[in-house]
């Protein structure tokens, strides 16, 4: 990874355009909602039904939101980034 932070651009690669909308966090909070939806019907699965095929879908519940996780990290940083949570942009200090 490089540490050229002078043409760091809030708009790059892995940037979306709700990362910068103010509803964020609500966005992130109805993805993990989907993660925990998805592990409790696999956890529901094994203890009812075919322990294996349940175990599967409570793992990638798990999975989903492990990177719904990432996502809030990487999502904070790159607003932090542009200035829009915490004041004036960090432009070299990481």
């Amino acid at each position: 990874m490089s540490d050229d932070t002078d043409d760091w651009q809030p708009t790059g690669k892995w940037a979306r355009p709700v990362i910068y909308s103010t509803a964020w966090r609500r966005v992130l909070a109805v993805d993990a909602l989907i993660g925990l939806t998805v592990t409790a019907i696999g956890v529901t699965l094994v203890v009812r039904g075919p322990v294996l095929i349940g175990a599967f879908i409570g793992a990638l519940g798990l999975t989903y939101l492990v990177a719904v996780g990432r996502r809030v990290l990487q999502w904070r940083w790159l607003r932090r980034r542009a200035g829009l949570d915490g004041g004036a942009p960090d432009r070299g200090a990481g």
